[in-house]
């Protein structure tokens, strides 16, 4: 019996998996809320949310489908329950139905074969549509094996390979060899109980899926019950299948292909409280009807506070109208703080572990002198604007290296990419190529924290460097603000006409010549479009020189023209100012004049 050992244990490890759905809001018919200060090993309260579905008709059978939650009455112990929802489920073409055909070949008789084969043959080619997932096995079949799919030869291939074996006791593998051999009263007691594992794992496995109904077929002339004694008292019974079927929401429809053969009792006792029904004497309509359940339901759901005792709660669903029919299951399992100490180490174990990579250290580069600019962008996000120029030759540096591109990254906090790629330095009167590598990156963020990583390259496109920090992206939905300002820069005419350009470049370099010409842009941001008045001044460090006039353009972008010209070697500022019905900002940008 090692084997079977082994089979069983599979099983028991599957329940455990299902245990862990249930309790957390993923697939499953009820889970537990449990109290944090509670302790493990004893009953303790929990709110159980508990899913019922609930097949309702009208007398004549028809179903109904426009029932409202007021039409339905839930009581759970006894007790009347307050339904958090009703609705109606019907599966879409796009995900089908949900369908597992147990073959019991150790409980059919050799003389129903050809029925079996030709039904369950129909059944699979005529009654389910392409979208229908199915699963088809056989007592001594794998659980590893277990898969729903669409794939309909593999399972006409496992149909046309049934053959009704009760009575038949010779084996036909090793398996059944070593292990199922002896007088027929022990070869049978060890199919029954291979019958009922290897359904248990069925229902089990479905558990793996959302709260829609599942679909069980067992096609058996009768299940009989396994063998009771000690030591074996961890194996499944029809008990066990009715629990792990109620907790993964599967109806089980037990087929008898010799309706006046078998335990007829224990085939209907799979059945009646799990919402699934017997069928029997015409096979093709009971087919027909239990894919019909599956096709159209109510899944009410409501919440039920009581200790974690692993027992037994009867549940008994009415609908108000006159002559209605439901059929429902019979009730749930509350979790046994067991099987709470499980599930909770089970989930512990299969939760996917987060691997964080480390941060890289941050690192300023002397290579190159960036430049980061914000502005308004939409829905709430900040635009971003990246330059940058190569920096002066270090004192004492032997090794000349002149970076000629950057490659740029830019996360948000959630680790997606911003921005990735090369980007130009950028220079006086630089205008963007449009077909080239581009001299700026621009790309939006949620305000907050911004990674940048740069790799600098060479003009033989090796990386001599790198730049890694990390920058705080200001808020700019609310409040009266002012965008950083963007400083463009020309040595002569022809450069200072060619910044009227869209396509001009900020400099990100803060030292200019008195040869050169300064051109100044900037947005102000007020609550509400208020009005407000914007002004700007030229400072040394000795103090105020003069006021500097400000022009705005047809898109709201306030421009300083700014002459070096007349200024002598040395540190300046100019001041911006902005100020509406809310209050005043400043800003100021500084910058030195070298020759």
């Amino acid at each position: 019996m090692r084997a079977l050992a082994a089979l069983l244990a599979f099983a028991t490890l599957e329940a455990a998996s299902v245990d862990s759905q249930i309790a957390n809001p993923q697939p499953g018919s009820q889970s537990a809320i449990r109290n944090p200060q509670s302790s493990i090993g004893s009953p303790q309260s929990s709110i159980q949310i508990v899913r019922i579905d609930v097949i309702a008709a009208d007398a004549r059978g028809r179903k109904l489908e426009n029932l409202k939650p007021a039409d339905f009455e839930l009581h759970d112990d006894g007790v009347a329950q307050a339904l958090d929802s009703v609705r109606f489920v019907r599966p879409t073409p796009e995900e089908g139905r949900l369908v597992a055909v147990f073959l019991d070949e150790y409980h059919v008789g050799a003389a129903a074969t050809d029925r079996v084969r030709d039904e369950m043959t129909r059944f699979v080619e005529h009654d389910l549509s392409p979208q229908d997932e199915l699963v088809v096995m056989k007592p001594l079949d794998s659980l590893f094996t277990i898969q729903l799919t669409r794939d309909r030869e593999t399972a006409q291939s496992a149909i046309a390979g049934f053959e009704g074996r009760s009575g038949d006791y010779v084996p036909r593998n090793p398996y059944e060899k070593d292990f199922m051999a002896g007088v027929p009263a022990r070869i049978e007691s060890a199919r029954t109980q291979v019958t009922l594992s290897a359904l248990n794992a069925l229902a089990v496995h479905f558990g793996r899926y959302s709260d829609r109904r599942k679909t069980l077929i067992v096609v058996s002339e009768g299940l009989g019950r396994g063998e009771r004694r000690r030591g074996l008292e961890y194996l499944p019974t029809t008990d066990t299948i009715v629990r792990s079927a109620q907790q993964a929401n599967v109806a089980i429809y037990p087929v008898n292909p010799a309706a006046n053969s078998g335990d007829a009792g224990t085939l209907a006792a799979l059945a009646a409280p799990t919402a699934g029904r017997p069928i029997a004497a015409d096979l093709d309509d009971g087919l027909r009807r239990a894919l019909d359940d599956a096709s159209g339901y109510y899944l009410l759901t409501y919440r039920a506070s009581r200790l974690e005792d692993g027992r037994f709660h009867a549940v008994e669903v009415q609908v108000k109208r006159p002559g209605a029919q439901v059929r429902a299951r019979n009730g749930y399992f509350s979790p046994s703080p067991d099987e709470s100490l499980r599930r909770a180490l089970v989930a512990q174990l299969n939760e996917p572990k987060r691997v964080v990579p480390l941060e890289p250290a941050p690192h300023a580069s002397t290579l190159i002198r960036p430049w980061f600019g914000t502005s308004r962008g939409s829905d709430g996000r900040t635009r971003v604007t990246f330059v940058w120029e190569p920096a002066g030759h270090i004192t004492g540096d032997r090794v000349r290296h002149v970076p000629t591109r950057v490659t740029l990254t830019a996360l948000a906090t959630d680790d997606s990419v911003l921005f990735e790629g090369p980007v130009n330095p950028t220079g006086p009167a630089l205008i963007d190529e449009p077909a080239g590598v581009p001299a700026r990156a621009v790309f939006e963020t949620p305000p907050g924290r911004l990674r940048v990583r740069m790799s600098i390259l060479d003009s033989a496109q090796q990386t001599i460097d790198s730049d890694i920090r990390s920058i705080s992206v200001r808020d700019m939905r609310s409040g009266l603000l002012i965008g950083t300002p963007e400083v463009l820069r020309a040595r002569n005419a022809r450069e200072f006409r060619a910044l009227d350009t869209g396509l001009a470049v900020p400099a990100s370099s803060r030292e200019f010549s008195r040869s050169e010409r300064l051109r100044i842009r900037f947005y102000v941001y007020g609550p509400d479009d208020s009005p407000v008045s914007v002004s700007a001044r030229l400072l040394s460090r000795m103090g105020p020189m003069r006021d500097l006039p400000t022009t705005v353009s047809s898109a709201g972008m306030h421009e300083i023209d700014l002459s070096l010209a007349g200024l002598a070697v040395g540190e300046y500022f100019v001041e911006l100012s902005a100020t509406g019905q809310s209050g005043e900002t400043k800003d100021a940008i500084d910058f030195r004049v070298t020759t």
